[in-house]
């Protein structure tokens, strides 16, 4: 079966935990899923059956919305709640400028990678490195901050936030520069994704309801938002599901494109060329 399925991921497991579990519930073994999850954190996954799980990369080059959690004064191995305390402060807020702290924040143009990802180094994950003892200067990467909301306020040192980011942004560096820009250090205890493109995590079934998977479909539409469609008749789908090239009568722009047929089931995806479809993935429907 190929299918997107949503879903909620609680904390307290990885990403792969939610896979292992929806595998069981529905049978279905090659399943995968787009933006890791850390354990602590909650949200959004988004899970592809299937052939369906060659269109990941969609969903992954998605922006992403979070909801927050920093914590000011302390900061750990990790920057989350996982790691181990490595440093504290006395920290209490003064005259906090959300709109000042927002603008910052749209401008920020990179971000230094955490040591404790999966980023590779040398042919070796960060975060092997780092339980291994060794310090990394990690390499800064390009991100972009589509919106970001301080929230409001808790005691002395905590700001709830949410941002809108750019694939590939750990927003536990985020939270770090945030700290920094409010003079001091800080580290993530709460993370949410609520958002992938424009897919919520209203749609999404919670852990408690995993048989019940199927009512958490996902149309491939919602995920392939940002390619051009076409809608192929009986005949120019037979063609593209037997991987051959489809020339069109009538001129269409150049570039990607989601077939789907009359009945609005994804066909395939293909690039055109002066009006010539050529396939470059194939779905068949009993797959």
């Amino acid at each position: 079966m190929n299918a997107f399925v949503l879903i909620d991921k609680s904390d307290g497991i990885t990403s792969f935990d939610v896979i292992r579990k929806l595998r069981k519930a529905s049978g279905i073994r090659k399943i995968g899923h787009a933006g890791t999850l850390d354990p602590f954190a909650t949200g959004l996954l988004i899970c592809a059956m299937g052939q369906y799980t060659r269109l990941l990369k969609y969903a992954e080059a998605s922006d992403k919305t979070y909801e927050a959690t920093l914590l000011l004064g302390k900061r750990t191995s990790t920057g989350d709640p996982e790691g181990e305390v490595i440093e504290e402060r006395d920290f209490s807020f003064d005259n906090l400028d959300a709109a000042s702290l927002r603008e910052r924040a749209i401008a920020l143009e990179e971000l230094r990678l955490p040591q404790y990802s999966a980023i590779k180094i040398d042919g070796k994950r960060a975060y092997q490195y780092a339980r291994d003892g060794v310090k990394l200067e990690m390499p800064m990467r390009e991100v972009n901050i589509h919106d970001f909301e301080v929230l409001g306020t808790e005691g002395k040192n905590l700001l709830h936030y949410r941002v809108r980011v750019s694939k590939g942004t750990y927003i536990r560096s985020f939270s770090e520069w945030l700290a920094a820009e409010l003079g001091s250090i800080g580290m993530t205890t709460a993370l949410r994704r609520t958002r992938i493109g424009n897919i919520s995590v209203d749609s999404a079934g919670p852990m408690n309801d995993l048989q019940h998977w199927k009512k958490y479909i996902c149309p491939a539409r919602e995920i392939l938002v940002g390619i051009s469609e076409y809608i192929a008749d009986s005949e120019e789908t037979r063609i593209l599901q037997s991987g051959q090239y489809l020339s069109l009568p009538e001129a269409i722009p150049d570039g990607d494109y989601a077939i789907y047929d009359e009945a609005d089931l994804l066909v395939a995806i293909a690039y055109c060329e002066k009006s010539r479809i050529k396939p470059k993935l194939v779905f068949n429907k009993d797959s």
